[in-house]
């Protein structure tokens, strides 16, 4: 994997206040002017329109620099000094130009932090009250700002965790209203679950690849398993799932997310696991779902008999001897989507949901939290907002904890070229 982001932006900066000058001083610009998305065209007080060049900022044009690379003083046409800040982030560009002239006033409507766009057309202003009627123009469309973090990339929870997900902004693309949640966004907020739960209750988790590993690995014939289940058994190398209080596993097939959660009761309870199939269109087919984890759970109770360590589970002796008949199977009644994109949120609030509301070990009559009115559709439908502002700040903090690292006295390079450790200490 590379290393994380690469920070881009000072010359930017540089080049779009010595294009202001240049046009205040031409007198191209009025006292207050507008650019927009949609057209290049400067409405003028009297109503006329008049069409000028529009002055871009691209990553691909143009060699960005790390704001920290900055001079300490960078000097403008009119002699002016603006001190460079060591934060990337579009508001610190509109600071500095407050710094750089105090009779400004700058009305701007940025690019929102959290990557939500902004109102197709909808200008940036910068409202400058000047007795030289100069104008200062910056306009950062939603495209812009996406170049600015097109390189950004984070390792979550880290970079030496094997579970680690690697994420780059183009990964956001499917949170875009009506998208298909992906594979990379499904585990990373998984594994961001997976940290909020408590020490008093006792989860694994496995991720997006994992069921179709199983569905490979109980197709095979019984006398083939062993050695397919030796290989496969790596997964869950070092855990005993049979200890563990819930087994969560999303199941993605024909283009559609579901959720399994085995429930392992206390050994008092006198009670076999519990599958739960939860599904928010239905369209898995459960049966199929159940036999698979069954097929598998049984798999692996064979496997810890003949290694002699079926003692140290937590259910009872006398359900653990005949385990494949206590094996209890629940399709639960869930909300259900209103639309056909939004399965995956259905998922991730699903697992979100249930680690809330879940007791330390699940008994029959807990079901009854479950049901269609368990929660509203549109606050599954609104992680697709939460998980994309998430998201966008960790990335953020990425490029700004290179770029501090870039500006340290032992770097003499782009972040790009630091070693591994460098960017592990970049993750936000």
């Amino acid at each position: 994997m590379e290393d994380s982001t690469s920070c881009t932006t000072g010359s930017a900066f540089k080049k779009e206040n010595q294009k202001i000058h240049e046009n205040a001083a031409s007198g191209a610009f009025e006292k207050e002017s507008h650019f927009k998305h949609c057209d290049n065209q400067k409405i003028p007080d009297n109503g006329a329109p008049r069409r000028r060049k529009r002055h871009r900022s691209s990553s691909r044009q143009l060699p960005f620099r790390c704001p920290s690379k900055l001079s300490k003083h960078d000097t403008f046409s009119d002699g002016k000094t603006c001190r460079a800040t060591s934060t990337f982030s579009l508001r610190n560009i509109g600071r500095n130009l407050s710094r750089c002239y105090p009779k400004e006033k700058v009305a701007s409507q940025a690019i929102q932090l959290d990557g939500s766009r902004s109102r197709k057309g909808q200008p940036i202003v910068l409202d400058i009250d000047d007795d030289d009627d100069e104008a200062h123009i910056v306009e950062k469309t939603e495209n812009q700002y996406a170049e600015y973090l097109k390189e950004a990339k984070i390792y979550f929870p880290s970079r030496d965790d094997p579970e680690c997900v690697e994420i780059c902004y183009k990964d956001t693309d499917c949170l875009a209203p009506e998208g298909y949640l992906t594979s990379t966004i499904m585990n990373f907020y998984i594994q961001y679950l997976q940290r909020q739960v408590l020490l008093t209750t006792d989860y694994h988790f496995f991720n997006t690849y994992f069921y179709k590993k199983l569905k490979e690995a109980v197709s095979y014939k019984q006398s083939d398993r062993d050695v397919i289940f030796a290989k496969f058994r790596r997964w869950w190398k070092g855990v005993n799932i049979f200890q563990k209080a819930y087994v969560l596993i999303p199941i993605h097939e024909d283009l559609h997310w579901s959720l399994v959660i085995i429930c392992i009761p206390d050994k008092e309870d006198e009670s076999g696991p519990i599958l739960l199939h939860l599904d928010s269109l239905g369209l898995h087919s459960s049966k199929s779902v159940f036999d698979n984890i069954k097929s598998y759970l049984i798999e692996e109770k064979n496997y810890m008999d003949r290694e002699d360590v079926s003692s140290d589970v937590s259910i009872a002796d006398r359900i653990w001897k005949c385990l494949p008949r206590r094996i209890e199977c629940h399709i639960i009644t869930v909300p259900q989507q209103k639309n056909e994109y939004d399965c995956g949120l259905f998922v991730l609030y699903f697992i979100e949901r249930f680690m809330e509301e879940a007791p330390e070990r699940l008994k029959k009559e807990d079901l009854a939290m479950f049901g269609k009115r368990w929660f509203k559709p549109e606050q599954a439908s609104n992680l697709r907002m939460k998980i994309r502002k998430l998201l966008v700040e960790k990335l953020q903090n990425s490029m700004r904890d290179n770029c501090e690292l870039e500006s340290s006295p032992s770097s003499s390079a782009c972040p790009a070229t630091h070693s591994v450790e460098s960017a592990k200490d970049s993750m936000a």
